[in-house]
């Protein structure tokens, strides 16, 4: 997507989806390269061999705020305008 450029300053690390996406939406405007990830907590393991937390537990003890945690990184020669573009949009 953005060859072999490293992208590896962390701006964002949460579990707000909307802020996440107000993020990614700032930078693309600013045409600043960026990568991110999506964790999915609920498919941890609750113990080795024992399935996952979800699969034993179910929903019902998970909060729903938390499944996702959303990262997102830039060149980390960008990243102070990334950080000041960011602090714009809010």
């Amino acid at each position: 997507m953005y060859g072999t450029m490293r992208l590896n300053y962390s701006i964002y690390i949460g579990y707000d989806l909307k802020k996440f996406n107000e993020i990614r939406y700032a930078l693309d405007n600013a045409q600043i390269p960026y990568r991110y990830k999506v964790r999915n907590h609920s498919g941890n393991l609750l113990f080795p061999g024992e399935g996952t937390i979800r699969g034993k537990l179910g929903n019902v003890l998970e909060n729903q705020n938390y499944i996702y945690q959303y990262e997102i990184w830039v060149n980390k020669k960008q990243g102070e305008k990334a950080n000041f573009i960011i602090n714009q949009s809010r």
